[in-house]
């Protein structure tokens, strides 16, 4: 039987007593509260009443494991904490306990809830730092506890009491890493990158800006775009080649408008996969494309009627760089008149629609400005580049590496090419994962700077294409062996259909009310109360809350070895370096640091 490290009850440990009892939470006297210095415990600080403490209340034969949320002096008392003011007496505090968990005495895994309410006058305990790691490891089904774990942090002030994770609590069902800029979410998505990599893994870190370029152990690097984003051979340019799109992503890409544009793009793509298939030596084909004004139909149509699976499938299998002339060829009248009485033949296409050619010529140059740009070159000219998806599939049967690191750094944001290509990637991994690729070797998709690639629709009102892949992975790849752990400084422009999905929350300091007020609605009640310690966390602290989590913990995230590159600008260095050559070519007297004595005159 799973037993904790300690007895629950610890007499020199008491710090107070039920006065109270609510559905969900306690009111205890603590006398020990309104002293000055907290108690030490064998050289060990018990705070005896300090607002974010964990405690321990007798209940029988379970405890009720809860935190303190609230510490206050009744009104009668509030003279009694001022120095110097004559005839005060001592101060009676009070506390109030929010009640998260029940842990049987005799040994047993801790259980989320109320198990059995405590009498008034029970006692209460204040909770040791390794009772408090036992409980946030052991509950939620994680077997004896003999399993692998992650260590990815320890609690505040007791650095030596870790708090290590299962990959089946972190991962099982997604997992998000939340926080404003500034309170270590990039830190934190590192280190758990970082534990994962000393495992038989896999993990895909999609790095949006770059900024996990110092990952080593057990980490391969690929960046797509033309240049490296480091210095090193290690970091391989790729390419992912339009043809590993589908067509809504080119459509969301081309942007074609109105009632014309679209359907001319769109056959022109099938005309295209058709040419494909039936070759350059075939009578339909001319320059790599297949003219229509005036043809007959019938060619066409019997090798379409051949190939009709492949061509009317999503896939981009097609030569790009004909796709403008053969929308040209596309502008023709749907059928030709008749030699008699001026009927339609509809067994042949009509001549060229002049009008339907200038209504499409908007789109043809936006085809070939996109086809000589070099920012999509990774895209759309992906020759001499290694196609991503090769990478990819290398890398999946490859057990020596963990980890593979795709750097989105160079790609360009014209266009929300970006975008595009995330979700092309995502689209292809779950459709492996739909095939049962990762059933015996899951895989888990970390995405950085998530809002930029969830959520996203492109067109106009009047054609829109959801890029939605990583949604699509949210809400079903758990059942596919495909995890998300997602990480953004912006939950509150992720759905909340999507950060419901997230079974595991890792939140750093939060302070717009909009965010704080999505991960309470993502959270369970009892999670939703701790939300209140968001604005106040530290640098590097973080409340871990969750399905599988029976309490909701602040945790101070151990620091990743190989630190992300998030550093801001640095003004020391570069502004004062600028007031000095500034003043210099003013022939301007310069202070010691440099400055100009002028220049802070008028500055100030």
């Amino acid at each position: 039987m799973l037993k904790p490290p300690s007895y629950l009850f610890e007499a020199d440990r008491r710090i107070g007593t039920i006065v109270e009892i609510g559905p969900d939470f306690a009111k205890v006297n603590l006398p020990l509260a309104a002293d000055d210095e907290p108690q030490l415990r064998h050289g060990e600080r018990v705070g005896a009443g300090e607002v974010g403490e964990f405690v321990m209340i007798e209940s029988g034969d379970i405890g009720i494991f809860g935190r303190l949320s609230l510490v206050r002096i009744p009104e009668r008392d509030r003279l009694a904490v001022e120095p110097g003011v004559a005839g005060t007496s001592r101060p009676h505090p009070m506390g109030t306990v929010q009640m998260l968990c029940s842990v049987p005495v005799s040994g047993g895994r801790p259980t989320r809830g109320i198990a059995r309410h405590p009498r008034v006058g029970a006692r209460v305990y204040s909770m040791h730092p390794d009772m408090i790691s036992w409980i946030a490891e052991h509950a939620g089904g994680d077997g004896d506890g003999s399993g692998l774990r992650l260590a990815l942090a320890h609690l505040p002030g007791a650095a030596t009491t870790n708090i290590r994770i299962t990959p089946e609590r972190l991962f099982g069902r997604h997992c998000a890493v939340l926080g404003a800029t500034g309170g270590g979410k990039s830190w934190t998505l590192a280190r758990i990158v970082e534990r994962c990599a000393q495992f038989d893994a896999k993990v895909l870190l999609l790095d949006a800006t770059g900024e996990y370029h110092a990952l080593t152990d057990g980490v391969e690097h690929v960046s797509l775009g033309t240049e490296a984003d480091r210095p090193t051979d290690s970091c391989q340019s790729v390419a992912l080649p339009y043809h590993a799109l589908s067509e809504e992503d080119l459509f969301a890409l081309f942007r074609p408008a109105g009632q014309v544009q679209a359907p001319r793009l769109r056959a022109a793509m099938k005309s295209l996969k058709l040419a494909k298939l039936i070759g350059s030596d075939d009578p339909l084909v001319q320059d790599g494309c297949i003219p229509k004004a005036d043809r007959q139909r019938a060619a066409f149509d019997a090798a379409y009627a051949t190939h009709a699976a492949t061509v009317d499938a999503s896939s981009a299998l097609f030569e790009i760089e004909h796709l403008a002339r053969q929308i040209d060829h596309e502008c023709v009248y749907p059928s030709a008149f008749g030699r008699a009485h001026g009927e339609r033949d509809y067994s042949k296409w009509g001549s060229r629609d002049e009008q339907a050619y200038s209504q499409c010529t908007s789109l043809i140059g936006r085809l070939e400005s996109y086809l000589n740009a070099p920012e999509f070159a990774p895209v759309l000219r992906p020759s001499g580049l290694p196609n991503l998806l090769d990478i990819i599939d290398t890398w999946l049967k490859n057990p020596a590496m963990p980890v593979l690191r795709v750097s989105l750094r160079y790609l360009a944001f014209t266009s929300e090419i970006r975008e595009i290509v995330a979700n092309g990637l995502g689209r292809h991994l779950l459709a492996l994962a739909r095939e049962g690729c990762f059933t015996n070797r899951p895989l888990v998709i970390c995405l950085d700077e998530a809002h930029q690639f969830i959520n996203k629709w492109l067109g106009d009102e009047y054609s829109r294409y959801p890029l939605d892949a990583f949604d699509l992975i949210a809400k079903e790849g758990r059942k596919y062996s495909l995890s998300l752990c997602l990480a953004t400084q912006r939950p509150r422009d992720i759905p909340e259909a999507v950060l419901g999905q997230m079974g595991t929350l890792l939140v750093h300091r939060l302070t717009n009310d909009s965010d704080r007020l999505v991960v309470e609605r993502a959270a369970g009640d009892i999670d939703r109360s701790a939300a209140a310690f968001l604005p106040s966390l530290a640098p590097g602290q973080a409340l871990l809350l969750g399905v599988d989590y029976p309490i909701p913990l602040v945790v101070a995230v151990t620091p990743p070895t190989a630190k992300p590159d998030s550093r801001g600008p640095d003004f020391q260095t570069h502004w004062q370096t600028r007031k000095a050559s500034v003043a210099g070519d003013m022939g301007l007297p310069t202070t010691e640091n440099g400055a100009s004595h002028i220049l802070d005159k008028s500055t100030a």
